[in-house]
């Protein structure tokens, strides 16, 4: 078996996709086009297909550089977990093979897969902190948060937040405007507005997701930007921020009690919180304090080389220059620096 490159708008993988059991929102092509469209990134599909040309195994990839022109494939950038898709007739090891001997004959510097794979001496797998998911029950009533999160979402409800939820251009923005002030907060660069742009116009206003808006006497004070795959029961929390003046409202914790809420009502098996970083050890209490699993989660590097390790983070003197600079600086550097941590 062979790997080989397809489209990713070809309807073969759309119909891949959208029919496969485990596929999550980020093997949708429309978000591997918004991550591409908006970095200026090559994207398409490395696929296995049998003698009728019918898809045994995919990934969606798209090609990144480095700041000294290396070329190296990642599946994919900006997605916290993005395995393999298969078919229950297909063999994930034959697949990893026929990947291996791709990467190795195309010349690239390796290969990034955003879950783990087997390994073997070309295959690398490097812990990049923990995945929590939340199991929903049929009833919300089951819901099982600790008690300090049912404390800060009952605090919400009596400062008087409401939540209210959309899937219009403009909510994306609200949710893009809180978004540069928490990223500014916490010192870390600011993706580009055309991200949630696209985002908006090819995710969320065609029914894969939804901002939740917290406000309080008719202000925003938190929004939560949730993304999901058509026909799978998983909602993914991609992006949270709050207004850091209203940080004591503890707005945020009811805005997921919320989603989580109607997301057992909406059929939703699982709400995906996705990954989280290690030594942020505050933001794994939190996500397991709503009763979420924590499993370590892997990435996997395809390459005759040593894997490079975690991305670079912002240190502490640039979270401190970020931290106290105008939100426009942040942008800035958001702009600069994406393309080249993708």
């Amino acid at each position: 078996m062979l790997v080989s490159p397809i489209p990713i708008e070809d309807p073969n993988w759309q119909t891949f996709v959208i029919s496969h059991p485990t596929a999550s929102v980020f093997h949708l092509p429309a978000w591997t086009s918004t991550i591409a469209d908006c970095y200026r990134f090559d994207a398409f599909v490395l696929a296995m297909r049998d003698s009728e040309q019918e898809i045994l195994a995919g990934l969606p990839v798209v090609a990144v550089r480095s700041p000294f022109g290396r070329r190296r494939l990642v599946s994919l950038p900006f997605s916290d977990v993005c395995p393999v898709l298969a078919r229950p007739d297909a063999s994930i090891e034959d697949f990893v093979v026929a990947l291996r001997e791709y990467v190795m004959a195309s010349g690239i510097s390796g290969l990034e897969v955003r879950s783990s794979l087997p390994s073997d001496a070309d295959c690398h797998l490097l812990q990049v902190g923990y995945h929590h998911v939340v199991g929903l029950p049929r009833n919300s009533d089951d819901l099982h948060p600790n008690k300090g999160h049912r404390n800060a979402r009952n605090r919400a409800l009596r400062n008087g937040i409401h939540i209210t939820r959309g899937n219009r251009a403009e909510d994306v923005e609200t949710y893009y405007q809180l978004h540069t002030l928490t990223r500014r907060r916490l010192g870390i660069p600011v993706q580009p507005r055309r991200f949630f742009n696209l985002i908006a116009d090819r995710l969320v206003t065609r029914g894969h997701g939804f901002v939740a808006t917290a406000s309080a006497e008719g202000h925003v004070v938190a929004a939560g930007l949730y993304l999901s795959h058509p026909n799978h029961h998983t909602l993914t929390a991609k992006f949270g921020a709050s207004d850091p003046e209203h940080q004591d409202t503890r707005a945020g914790y009811l805005i997921d009690w919320e989603v989580m809420s109607q997301a057992c009502r909406e059929g939703y098996r699982s709400l995906d919180f996705g990954r989280t970083d290690l030594g942020a050890d505050g933001l794994r209490l939190y996500k397991t304090g709503w009763g979420a699993a924590e499993s370590p989660l892997q990435y996997s590097y395809i390459s005759a080389q040593t894997p490079p390790g975690l991305h670079l983070q912002p240190g502490g003197r640039s979270r401190t220059l970020i931290r106290h600079s105008p939100v426009w600086v942040c942008r800035v550097v958001g702009e600069v620096l994406y393309r080249w941590t993708a």
